[in-house]
C-alpha cells in the first residue's frame, strides 16, 4: 500500500459518511465511506454562471471499477452517478444528480 492510498483511507475514515454503492450489475450493494461535497460553484467563462452541484469521492479499493449506472445511497437519499470527474487510481470523484427519497423498506 502506498502513501496516497493510506492518506485517502485516513481521510475517508475521518471525514467520510457511511453510504451504500450499487454498481448496477445486480451484485450485492457495498457499504463504504464517502466524502460529500455540495454547492461547488462552477463558472462559465462567458456569463459567470453559478451552478450548484454535488460531488462524491469514493475509495477505488472499496467500490471497484467505475460504472456510469451506479446508484449511491447516503442518509436516506439516492443519487445517480452522472459523470466521473477524476480518477487517480486511489480515489474517484463523481458528479451525481437527483435526490429521491428512499422507501422505508429499501
Amino acid at each position: 500500500m502506498d502513501l496516497d492510498q493510506r492518506a485517502a483511507e485516513c481521510a475517508l475514515r475521518k471525514w467520510g459518511k457511511p453510504a451504500t454503492y450499487d454498481d448496477g450489475s445486480g451484485a450485492e450493494p457495498i457499504d463504504y465511506q464517502l466524502i460529500f461535497d455540495q454547492e461547488i460553484d462552477q463558472f462559465d467563462e462567458e456569463e459567470r454562471l453559478r451552478v450548484p452541484r454535488i460531488e462524491l469521492s469514493l475509495l477505488v479499493s472499496e467500490v471497484g471499477d467505475y460504472n456510469s449506472e451506479a446508484v449511491i445511497k447516503l442518509g436516506g437519499v439516492e443519487y445517480t452517478v452522472r459523470k466521473r470527474l477524476a480518477d487517480d487510481g486511489v480515489v474517484w470523484r463523481v458528479l451525481v444528480e437527483g435526490q429521491a427519497k428512499i422507501a422505508k423498506n429499501s
